[in-house]
């Protein structure tokens, strides 16, 4: 084979590096630089920096029409692997390569679309899963070529599932693409569901909600969107919560919303619609995120507030 690997987040770097190691990889297709950050600095994509640092070429066009797909042709690969790319695949693209393959982060078709571990999380699921696909014209419709699944325990953030999975991904490419001949495509079974583009207002809390449902999103926020509330007025981020969203059974009869204590090991303890949650880190407008230790310190006044007022 010879693969242009189509990526751009962090996630699909340990595949890069294993299917590199391969000698599968002839070269990278990746996002467009960004502007961002203060002083609206240059970012570059992670996979960019790493193909870079690897010596593999690499090509970053801003859309898939003519210009690149005649640049593509150049590159002489049979196969396509996407893993996190971020653009959609028109049929002229697909026609440049013999196989073409997605690599994506759910047992499909469950979460099919661009948030499957913001989903998992959220949704408070015991498993989750890893499936390589064949690329179909509708969105993570194509049958499945290999899939692995991974137990979770409750205490997943965003950010920690997204790299167990980037190696489970590494480790599940390196058996398919070893054995592919051995290999048959399935359909897809099972009932389908779908993953959406996450916007800020996904990350606000409903105090009136369960503990279960509040903790597992504010784990799924993090890094991005990031749960919050309101406190003075002002919106509060709730960064991390303590222990694990499946043991949560400390019921309680304040309002949703109370503030009732500082727990110094566990955090903030609020009342939600049945149990408490401990919130452990909280980050305030125009301050640093920090411990709910030193965020008393700062402020006492949270002790016995009412959030999301």
């Amino acid at each position: 084979m010879r693969i242009l690997f189509a990526a751009t987040g962090s996630i699909a770097i340990p595949t890069l590096e294993r299917l590199n190691e391969m000698g599968l990889i002839k070269a990278v297709l990746t996002g467009p630089d960004e502007k961002g950050g203060r002083g609206n600095k240059i970012i570059e994509p992670p996979v960019k920096i790493r193909a870079r640092e690897l010596g593999i070429p690499f090509y970053q066009p801003q859309t898939l029409k003519t210009e690149a797909r005649e640049y593509v042709k150049t590159l002489d690969c049979d196969t396509l692997v996407s893993f996190c790319y971020g653009k959609i695949f028109g049929p002229k693209f697909l026609s440049l390569f013999e196989r073409k393959y997605n690599i994506h982060p759910s047992l499909l078709p469950k979460y099919r679309g661009c948030s499957p571990l913001y989903e998992t999380i959220k949704n408070q699921d015991r498993k989750g899963g890893i499936s390589i696909q064949e690329i179909a014209l509708s969105v993570d419709s194509g049958d499945i070529l290999s899939s692995m699944s991974y137990s979770l325990d409750g205490t997943e953030t965003l950010s920690s599932l997204e790299e167990k999975v980037a190696l489970l991904s590494s480790d599940l490419a390196f058996s398919t693409f070893s054995n592919l001949d051995a290999l048959h495509l399935t359909a897809q079974e099972g009932e389908v569901s779908f993953s959406r583009m996450l916007k800020k207002e996904d990350g606000e809390v409903d105090f009136f909600s369960s503990a279960s449902s509040i903790h597992a999103l504010i784990r799924a926020s993090y890094p991005w969107p990031k749960a919050y509330t309101t406190y003075k007025g002002e919106k509060l981020i709730l960064s991390s919560v303590s222990g694990s969203g499946f043991n949560l059974d400390e019921r309680c009869s304040e309002t949703p919303g109370s503030v009732i204590t500082l727990d110094k090991k566990r955090g903030l303890k609020i009342a939600t619609g049945d149990c408490y949650i401990y919130v452990d880190r909280l980050q305030a407008p125009s301050r640093k995120e920090m411990d709910a230790v030193s965020f008393v310190n700062g402020d006492k006044s949270i002790i016995g507030a009412l959030l999301g007022r």
